[in-house]
């Protein structure tokens, strides 16, 4: 099972987390376990990229491929121009990825984190 971890961070942290791992390789440390990451600054807009309509939509490309937006927005029910826009703002946030037999998502999982402490 492929997962995503989708969540909250600041440009320092981050930044933070990215020295750590350069300060790891430079001690010839064995890197952590790949984690397929997509962090956002803040929740307003975590909420907006994984809309209700986006997961959904998400959740249409994992069971199949989407050779034409057209078929998509039909399988979902929608407006063909928001069905559109709605896989160039998941392609930009890397969640869909295209190929020459059309979008899919290669992800089982999306995870949610956010740190009430932080």
């Amino acid at each position: 099972m492929k997962t995503v971890k989708v969540g909250l961070t600041t440009e320092r942290k981050s930044a933070r987390e990215f020295v750590e791992a350069w300060k790891r390789a430079e001690r010839g440390q064995k890197p952590e376990q790949p984690v397929e990451r997509l962090y956002f600054l803040d929740a307003a807009t975590l909420l907006r990229v994984l809309s209700q309509q986006r997961v959904a939509l998400l959740a249409e490309l994992r069971k199949k491929r989407a050779g034409k937006v057209a078929d998509l927005a039909r399988r979902l029910h929608r407006n063909y121009k928001n069905v559109h826009d709605d896989l160039q703002l998941l392609k930009r946030a890397g969640l869909i990825e295209e190929d020459e037999q059309g979008a899919f998502v290669r992800y089982d999982k999306i995870r949610a984190e956010i740190d009430l402490a932080a």
